[in-house]
């Protein structure tokens, strides 16, 4: 363990009228929206609600749900929350780095708790909280990797104690990881899925004596991933799997005292109150709501509106309140509530960016998220809503800009691709994807500039290209989508693929964890054949993910960018000969997602999170020198799509950490 270190940092006084300015990273004009959910957690007095995200650490007054202070942006990814009993002070854990302490009422770190690292220097605990003793004066965590119990001073970050957790001679050789964990309220056991790499498989649920590192009980169990919590009294353990069924053995016997099975298919999240009730947040998939259940008592105590495939949830300390995510919002259900009342909520939080595209006066951001939630920031106030079904439908998937100034929009189920035009509502086309290995769900696409040719990669290897034909003279009078083009080529998975903006070529990269088989290809569309392969100079694998890539075209269509592990390259669009490569910085090995300026004369590059860095880098270069114009930092992860302001004196950057950042371009370009 190393040694601990205390923090005097100045306490945040941020201006309330306007959060999407708090703790900026230099250069960026705003921030919009509030970065995806990891963690929740309410204040024992009932006076605040934490809430964990990828761009740092929010602490919201729970009487209003305003934000009162953001912390912990340095890096961001705080994995667990948890409150102090007397809501003095929040404990913190952020993802590969530390567990703090901060001071609510100081707004400052008071103790930073360094923690062991792995052999590649990271650090890792389990999806466990950090959980303060009952009368605040210990700190225990988990760390997985050495299976070993920490116990601080909260005051002073002193370690005063870590016991190891035992597992048998023949566990030992067989079980690699402890996933996730949960300890009693007392704090005297604690339970882990124990899990062995070798098969994929769980291979039982262990409760440890904590004092001792003694295991006590060991309980059949074979999924993963599960959500675990101890009665009060901690005789009672219960454990609910991707089945639907939760589990409830007793602790001291090992024997199973009850399986529930009424929620089969559904996500459940199991709670004991502080009464010994055991109750749990039901989350349907394939319907729009998530019910509250006495279990013991087969009661549903409440059902609530849920639009989300799947949702972060966390009860309060007592039990009558709960937490849930859903499509970008935090709502709050509290038992007894009128059945009229809407539910108090929390906007911004919303997924990962997945694409996005400013309207034609500038004044709003259409934005489309993972998971088909789209939604309208106002650019100058910052404010987001969802769209009408006027404006666009639920099923959204992207949003792609035309060279007519609409925007165009991809979605529809597993059946049909449908493509829409923003504003309108209308649908354009509804295509059938009969072709097997091609789906909805496929994720890599790409939308020619004239709006009038649309390409899909499937499961197949294969590239499938659509062409709308008007029906008359005027595009709005109607006309037909159809499949006007099959490239059959790549013997890999494709993972990037653009269209010129005219649609008549293609270029696509596949998937390869070997460099010699990761072969971009320029396509002619019409004559469906390959116009030639695109060079590569083949650097040597650097480690996680290299073999991602991403590709696109310059808007004349006479260049193509892409980007590489350690480099980006130009290619000429007509022969396909290299005519620059753009070495790239240790903190920009991964700069995958592409776009050139409107006037062609600037590249931008998002980098994707490596392991190592705080913030990923995105870098505008000058395309006929390969000149770095300028850096900014600020997502904590893959940056994901870009939009520029139709004057280029604004870029929109959207990340897998779920926050869109504007820059200024003004002094650069």
């Amino acid at each position: 363990m190393e040694s601990t270190k205390t923090q005097t940092t100045t306490p945040f006084n941020f201006d309330e009228s306007n959060v999407s300015k708090w703790a900026l990273p230099e250069g960026a004009i705003a921030r919009l929206g509030r970065g995806c959910v990891r963690d929740m957690a309410f204040s024992p007095d009932g006076q605040y609600f934490a809430v964990g995200t990828k761009i740092g650490l929010w602490l919201y007054d729970f009487s209003t749900l305003s934000p009162i202070a953001l912390w912990e942006t340095d890096r961001g990814y705080i994995d667990s929350v948890t409150f102090s009993p007397d809501a003095q002070w929040i404990a913190a854990y952020t993802y590969l780095q530390a567990l703090r302490v901060w001071d609510i009422h100081n707004q400052m770190c008071v103790v930073e708790m360094e923690l062991p690292k792995r052999p590649k220097g990271r650090i890792r605990l389990s999806s466990l909280k950090p959980i303060f003793s009952q009368d605040g004066e210990q700190l225990v965590a988990f760390n997985y990797p050495t299976r070993r119990v920490y116990i601080w001073c909260p005051r002073t970050g002193t370690l005063k104690n870590e016991i190891e957790m035992k597992l048998s001679d023949t566990d030992i050789k067989s079980i690699n990881a402890i996933y996730p964990s949960c300890f009693s309220p007392d704090l005297s056991l604690l339970a882990g899925t124990c899990y062995d790499h070798n098969n994929r498989t769980a291979e039982f649920i262990a409760v440890w004596q904590v004092e001792t590192g003694e295991q006590i009980t060991r309980l059949d169990w074979t999924e993963r991933w599960s959500r675990h919590c101890f009665s009060p009294c901690g005789r009672f353990f219960a454990a609910t799997g991707s089945e639907g069924r939760v589990h409830v053995w007793n602790v001291e016997t090992g024997n199973l005292e009850e399986t529930y099975t009424d929620h089969e298919e559904a996500q459940i999240h199991p709670y004991y109150t502080p009464e010994g009730e055991l109750i749990a947040a039901v989350v349907f998939p394939s319907q729009p709501k998530l019910e509250v259940w006495n279990l013991e008592k087969g009661e549903k105590i409440d059902i609530c509106e849920h639009q989300s495939q799947g949702s972060s949830v966390r009860f309060s300390e007592s039990g009558t309140q709960l937490a849930y995510t859903d499509s970008g919002k935090i709502k709050i259900w509290t038992k007894g509530r009128p059945v009229a009342q809407a539910f108090p909520t929390i906007q911004g939080h919303t997924g990962t960016v997945g694409s996005l595209v400013f309207a034609p006066d500038e004044k709003t951001l259409v934005t489309a998220y993972w998971g088909r939630n789209t939604v309208l920031w106002d650019v100058s106030s910052q404010c987001v809503r969802h769209p009408t079904e006027k404006e666009l439908p639920n099923s959204i998937r992207d949003v792609y800009p035309t060279s007519i100034g609409k925007i165009l929009a991809v979605g529809g189920d597993e059946k049909t691709l449908e493509v829409c035009e923003f504003g309108s509502g209308e649908s354009i086309a509804e295509i059938p994807i009969p072709e097997p290995g091609l789906s909805s769900g496929t994720g890599t696409d790409a939308l020619a500039l004239t709006g009038q040719r649309l390409a899909r990669a499937g499961r197949d290897r294969n590239i499938y290209v659509w062409e709308y034909t008007p029906s008359s003279n005027k595009i709005d009078d109607g006309g037909n989508w159809e499949k006007c083009a099959v490239l059959v080529g790549h013997e890999e998975y494709i993972m990037a693929l653009a269209l010129s903006p005219d649609g008549k070529r293609l270029a696509s990269i596949p998937i390869a964890r070997v460099p010699e088989k990761r072969i971009p290809i320029l396509w002619d569309v019409d004559a469906e054949e390959q116009i030639t392969q695109l060079p590569l100079t083949t650097p040597e694998r650097g480690g996680y993910n290299s073999y991602n890539a991403g590709i696109t075209f310059s808007p004349d269509g006479n260049i193509i960018a892409g980007g590489f592990w350690n480099e980006i390259i130009l290619w000429d669009a007509t022969e396909g000969k290299t005519l620059m490569t753009i070495p790239q910085s240790e903190e920009n090995q991964r700069p995958i997602t592409l776009r050139f300026t409107p006037c062609g004369r600037y590249l931008v590059a998002g980098a994707w999170w490596k392991g190592g860095l705080k913030k990923t880098s995105i870098c505008l270069w000058e395309v006929a020198t390969g000149k770095n114009i300028a850096t900014f930092k600020g997502h904590t992860t893959d940056v994901q799509c870009f939009a520029f302001s139709h004057d280029c004196t604004v870029l929109a950057s959207g990340g897998h950490d779920g926050a869109i950042y504007l820059w200024d371009l003004k002094p650069y370009l």
